[in-house]
C-alpha cells in the first residue's frame, strides 16, 4: 500500500510558495511605488475623472450625381486635395441626349403654347370687331328711326327699346381692352421663355455635372475607381480625410455621475503624455448607445455618451488617442471642492 518511491516536491517550488516569499522579500513600500508609478505613466492616470477619446476623423466621399465612365482621375493615394480641386471627371454622353431632348421637348410645349395663345389673341380682336360693328348697326338703326319719329311714322318707344342694347354692348366693348392686354402679356412671356434659351447654359450645366470636385480640405485616404470604370449616382470614386483637426471626439461611460456642463474648461493629453491641450465642451450627446472605446489597453465596446470637445489652440491629427479630464486639480477631483 506504500509507495517508497514517492518523493514530496519541494515546499520553494510550489506557485503559493512562489508568491509569498516575491511579497516577503519585497517592502510593501516598493509595490505602492510602483503602482503609483504605474499610474502616473498611464494619460490621466492619477485623474479620478478622465474620458478616453481620440481626435475627430472627417471623411468625404467624393461621388457623381450621374452615372458615366470615369474618363480621367487627377489624384492619387495620399495627395492633398483642396477645397474646390478637381477630382476626376466623367463621360456623361447619356445625360447630354437626355437635357437636349428635354429641352427640345419643352421648346415645342412653349411653341405649342404660343400658337394657342395667338389664336386667343386673334379670336378676341375678331370678337371685338365684330362688336363694334353691331354696336354701329344698333346707332345707325337708332338715327334713322329717330327720324321716323320726327316724320311720324314710328313710335318714340321703338326707339328707346335699343338703348338698353347699345348700353350692354358699350359695356363689352370697355372689357375688351383690358382683356387684349393680358393676352399679349402671356404672349410676350411666353416668347421670353423661348428666346431666354442659351445653349451655352446647358453646356455648363453638363460641365458641372461631369466634374468632380472636393469641397474640403485634405489627403486622399482611398481611391475606388480607375479611369474607365462605370460610376453610378452616389458610387464614391475617392475617399478624403481631414489631415488636422481642434475637435476631440471623448467618451462618457452612462455610470459616470461627473458634473461637466457645456462651456466647462478641459485638459486634452495625448496617449503619449508629451502634449497638453486645453480645450472647451461644446456638447454632450443626450442618447446613450454602444461606443467602441480605446481605454489605453485596447478597444472595449461601452455603453455611454459622446462628448465634443473644441481645443482652445494647437490641433491633433485625425484619429491620435486622448485622455480628456476636468481643468481642477487631482486633490479636488478626490476629495472635492472646498466650500
Amino acid at each position: 500500500m506504500t509507495n517508497h518511491s514517492f518523493k514530496r516536491p519541494s515546499l520553494r517550488h510550489h506557485p503559493r510558495h512562489v508568491i509569498r516569499r516575491l511579497f516577503n522579500g519585497w517592502p510593501w513600500l516598493v509595490w505602492i511605488g510602483t503602482a503609483i508609478m504605474v499610474m502616473v505613466l498611464l494619460p490621466g492616470g492619477l485623474h479620478r475623472h478622465r474620458f478616453h477619446g481620440e481626435a475627430e476623423s472627417i471623411y468625404e466621399y467624393v461621388s457623381p450625381l450621374h452615372d458615366g465612365r470615369l474618363k480621367t482621375l487627377n489624384v492619387a493615394m495620399g495627395d492633398m486635395v483642396e477645397p474646390g480641386q478637381l477630382i476626376g471627371e466623367l463621360d456623361i454622353e447619356a445625360l447630354m441626349a437626355e437635357l437636349l431632348m428635354e429641352q427640345t421637348s419643352f421648346t415645342m410645349e412653349t411653341q405649342d403654347v404660343i400658337h394657342s395663345i395667338r389664336a386667343d389673341l386673334e379670336k378676341t380682336k375678331l370678337g371685338q370687331s365684330e362688336t363694334i360693328a353691331q354696336l354701329r348697326v344698333l346707332e345707325a338703326l337708332q338715327k334713322r328711326n329717330r327720324e321716323l319719329v320726327q316724320s311720324g311714322l314710328m313710335l318714340e318707344q321703338e326707339v328707346e327699346d335699343l338703348e338698353p342694347q347699345i348700353r350692354a354692348i358699350n359695356d363689352v366693348l370697355a372689357l375688351y381692352p383690358q382683356v387684349i392686354q393680358e393676352i399679349e402679356l402671356r404672349l410676350k412671356v411666353a416668347g421670353q421663355d423661348i428666346g431666354s434659351y442659351d445653349p451655352s447654359i446647358l453646356e455648363r450645366l453638363v460641365s458641372a455635372q461631369s466634374q468632380l470636385k472636393s469641397s474640403t480640405a485634405g489627403v486622399v485616404a482611398k481611391v475606388l475607381h480607375q479611369p474607365g470604370d462605370i460610376v453610378m449616382p452616389g458610387d464614391p470614386v475617392v475617399l478624403i480625410s481631414n489631415i488636422l483637426t481642434s475637435r476631440v471626439i471623448a467618451f462618457m461611460s452612462e455610470d459616470d455621475s461627473t458634473d461637466l456642463p457645456i462651456g466647462e474648461r478641459c485638459r486634452i493629453i495625448t496617449q503619449n503624455g508629451k502634449k497638453n491641450f486645453y480645450g472647451v465642451v461644446k456638447s454632450i450627446t443626450a442618447d446613450i448607445r454602444l461606443h467602441p472605446v480605446y481605454t489605453g489597453f485596447g478597444y472595449q465596446y461601452m455603453r455611454g455618451r459622446l462628448v465634443v470637445v473644441e481645443l482652445e489652440e494647437g490641433t491633433l491629427r485625425p484619429g491620435e488617442k486622448v485622455v480628456v479630464v476636468p481643468n481642477i486639480s487631482i486633490f479636488e477631483q478626490w476629495f472635492g471642492r472646498k466650500k
